[in-house]
């Protein structure tokens, strides 16, 4: 028992000692902070488990072998295969859709502005309809339709002061 005692305290006073030493040596076989730490923390429950197996001479070197051997075998490994990405191989994994979230209210303040386009009379209801729900330019219109460009402009501009009471009429 009072083996045990001293042994762990040896222990913990190993870790104080040597805890950044250890980290460094994963570090450099990893190039990652994570697997390094994981490491680093594997090293010590390693040399915790054989501590009685040590001989007592030169700590420094029996924790470094250990930690360079873990290294080594995380290296090996399938699981540090797959962790070792590409910048490349990251960009094209990264999630560009909108979140289901912004989508829902996205989908439903579209819905709403349609329908409060719709309450328009003409001409405003169809330069809304172009301009705020198909997303067409109103140069893109002039030229469909052969209306003056600075017509579809003051139109625009007066619907939008009739969509804006609607809007505020409907608590939206």
């Amino acid at each position: 028992m009072v083996v045990r005692v001293i042994q762990k305290t040896m222990f913990l006073d190993l870790i104080k000692q040597y805890e950044r030493l250890i980290f460094t040596i994963c570090f450099s076989f990893t190039k990652n902070e994570f697997d390094a730490e994981d490491l680093a923390q594997e090293t010590f429950l390693s040399a915790y488990k054989n501590i009685s197996k040590f001989d007592g001479k030169n700590p420094k070197a029996w924790l470094t072998t250990i930690a360079a051997n873990k290294c080594r075998d995380h290296l090996k490994s399938p699981a540090a295969k797959t962790g070792n990405l590409s910048e490349a191989q990251l960009d094209f994994m990264i999630d560009t859709d909108d979140s289901p979230e912004y989508t829902l209210i996205k989908d439903e303040t579209n819905q709403r502005v349609w329908d409060i386009c719709l309450k328009l009379k003409e001409p405003y209801k169809t330069v809304s309809v172009n301009y705020f729900c198909k997303n067409l330019k109103l140069s893109e219109v002039a030229r469909d339709t052969g209306q003056n460009l600075k017509t579809l402009q003051t139109q625009l501009t007066r619907s939008k002061k009739l969509l804006k009471a609607l809007w505020k009429e409907e608590g939206l």
